[in-house]
């Protein structure tokens, strides 16, 4: 099975409405289109580089054992800021081949990277797709998002 996005049981909380501007879409695809193999993994916190994208963030959010948790965050919002996340194991943080290795491995290497970026993006466009309010609001203006997580193996 090649490197997918699937939702992960329950919702999380999410950015309330009234901090949503309207033209959020574009400035979050924006954010969620600079994320790259070489800079999803590493310590939570923010991103580098990646911390001012039209007032918005990514972040590497504290997550259970073996994954990070990609999110995009509204700046300047106080928790929950989140509108977007996907977790992602740390076992697709592979290893550039040594120099030795052949230009085989080399594109094999550039494919799964790139592979790896497409399904971790897509899994951040659908969990914003979902930011909704929940089905028993606890107060007006709540709003909930799903979570997706990557699984599979890579085709290349």
């Amino acid at each position: 099975m090649p490197l997918v996005t699937q939702q992960m049981p329950g919702t999380g909380p999410a950015l309330g409405a009234a901090l949503m501007p309207a033209h959020a879409g574009a400035e979050v695809s924006n954010a969620i289109g600079r994320i790259t193999a070489g800079n999803m993994f590493g310590a939570p916190g923010g991103v580098p580089g990646l911390q001012n994208i039209f007032g918005w963030r990514v972040d590497r959010q504290n997550a259970p054992g073996g994954t990070v948790n990609l999110s995009i965050q509204r700046n300047g919002a106080a928790a929950p800021s989140t509108v977007a996340s996907v977790f992602v194991p740390v076992r697709y943080n592979l290893a550039p081949p040594p120099p030795n290795a052949g230009q085989g491995a080399v594109d094999a290497f550039h494919a799964r990277m790139r592979e790896l970026e497409r399904t971790v993006r897509r899994g951040l466009e659908e969990s914003f797709v979902s930011y909704a309010p929940p089905a028993a609001p606890p107060h007006a203006g709540a709003r909930v998002i799903s979570r997706f997580e990557v699984d599979g193996n890579f085709s290349a």
